[in-house]
């Protein structure tokens, strides 16, 4: 029976490690009041998980699951594994322990070797619902076949993901394994009691810290709330003398240069400005973004759940400029089977426009239009009217300014702005649980289920009001007095 005689170091930790480092510490040493409460569904979301992976799975392989009641006991859990792994089954999230190390990959495949549990060693698989191969989950599947190795004798020589449709996608962990020991001796320092570096990011805010994540990076004025540095730049700062935002600001551009040798000038100006701008608390404007003068401005967002692999609204803001007003509108598809429609009627609409510029934030609504002609085709006409015709505001506002905030997102500008959510709460995460919540209620209890709709079609228009918002305000900068520049 194993004993784990230590803090032991789990799977999951290199997820948690690459969203934001502090995780695992306050998990293991925080106040477990200031706890943030993440729901099941939205830790699938954040993880890329398919909304049923073993129900996914077992669409493409055969395979036993350890059964649930032995789950509560990770000793029970693992001899049960290793009795099915003798017998050379393939199974479904099974348990792997050695000493101080705990894995529970999605799934364990027998395949035809010599190992010590007979004529079959085993490899591993993530379920995704994507073929991405984002470190955290090579790292984790790294792991999890060490594991394998000091259990079965035979390490794997590659590793795995799999998505709903049963597609693969594979690496080999030769090419990953020295980056992953420096990871992992990252995390067991942090095991350990050492307590990360302050460092704020995008993936922080996936976390149930992430209020003390920002107090104590704020608390500091660290260098790491700059927007887009990495914890490498950081580091490099560090290095020079600059630990704080106050200290880059006030650093002459002559000397950073000097000592930063290797960066490119326009990211040593970029954080430079960018500090300035956090430091003042004022916004820095460097150029005048010109927009096309045209009849009707559309507003566009896309809400998409990635566990049922639907993207169920394609929602609109219409802005005639003539008369000033606007009209929100939108095409929404109630389940999976209803998604072409949607999409014939988007492409009829946009047949029918004229002398009009959509707007989006970010790269996802052409990343997803891209996805849907794929899927289901549209007239080359209409692809290039629809491409000719977009603009994209986030591109356009990171050109044209810098504010004083942490992150760009539509959410942050959108409040920097003074763009108040019906939902303040509300995301994009939250409108997938929402959505999810609809389908499972629109039968049993379909005025729920409507109540429901109801906020996931005001947060849709919100966000495409935000947006609308975000023009409005670049439209009447004037470019700062003074000589900085971008570029």
């Amino acid at each position: 029976m194993p004993t784990i005689s230590k803090t032991p170091l789990y799977g999951d930790y290199f997820y948690k490690f690459f969203q934001c480092p502090h995780w695992i510490w306050y998990d293991i040493y925080g106040e477990a009041e200031k706890k943030r409460e993440v729901p099941l569904l939205l830790d699938y979301i954040y993880k890329g998980k398919p909304l049923s992976p073993e129900k996914d799975l077992s669409n493409h392989k055969e395979f036993e699951q350890v059964p649930t009641e032995l789950m509560r006991d990770l000793d029970e859990a693992f001899l049960a594994t290793i009795e099915l792994m003798k017998q050379g089954k393939n199974i479904y999230r099974g348990v792997l322990m050695s000493e101080d190390w705990v894995g529970m990959p999605d799934l364990l495949e027998a395949r035809p070797g010599k190992s010590w549990l007979g004529d079959h060693y085993y490899v591993v698989y993530d379920v995704q619902s994507s073929l991405d191969m984002r470190d955290e989950y090579k790292f984790q599947l790294i792991f999890y076949s060490l594991i394998l190795e000091r259990i079965q004798g035979v390490c794997p020589t590659e590793a795995y993901i799999i998505d709903g449709q049963g597609n693969e996608r594979s690496f080999f962990i030769s090419d990953f394994i020295d980056q992953f020991h420096l990871t992992r001796v990252q995390i067991e320092k942090i095991l350990n009691g050492e307590k990360p570096a302050p460092f704020l990011k995008a993936g922080c805010k996936r976390t149930p810290w992430y209020s003390l994540c920002v107090a104590e990076t704020q608390g500091c004025n660290d260098v790491s709330l700059i927007y887009r540095i990495s914890q490498a730049d950081q580091r490099r700062l560090y290095d020079i003398g600059i630990k704080t935002v106050d200290q880059l600001a006030t650093a002459n551009l002559d000397w950073l240069q000097e000592h930063l040798e290797d960066w490119p000038f326009d990211k040593i100006l970029r954080f430079s400005n960018q500090s300035k701008s956090l430091t003042t608390g004022q916004p820095m404007i460097f150029r005048k973004p010109n927009f096309p003068s045209v009849r009707y401005d559309v507003y566009f967002d896309i809400e998409s759940d990635p566990l049922r692999d639907i993207d169920y609204l394609l929602g609109f803001c219409i802005k005639d400029n003539q008369t000033g007003t606007s009209e929100y509108k939108y095409f929404l598809a109630k389940d999976k089977a209803h998604e072409p429609e949607i999409w014939m009627r988007f492409l009829d609409y946009l047949a029918g426009l004229e002398d009009f510029v959509i707007y989006h934030y970010a790269f996802y609504e052409r990343m997803v239009f891209e996805r849907m002609v794929l899927r289901y085709g549209a007239p080359a006409a209409l692809i290039e009217k629809f491409k000719e015709n977009t603009i994209d505001l986030h591109l356009k506002l990171v050109d044209a300014a810098i504010l004083p905030i942490y992150f760009y997102s539509l959410k942050d500008v959108g409040a920097y702005l003074n763009y108040k959510w019906s939902d303040p709460h509300a995301g994009g995460a939250e409108s997938v649980v929402w959505y999810n919540e609809y389908l499972d209620k629109k039968v049993t209890a379909p005025q729920d289920a409507e109540a429901i709709m109801t906020k996931i079609l005001r947060y849709n228009e919100d966000d495409v009001r935000a947006t609308m918002a975000i023009k409005d305000w670049l439209m009447v900068q004037k470019p700062s007095k003074t000589k900085e520049a971008l570029d």
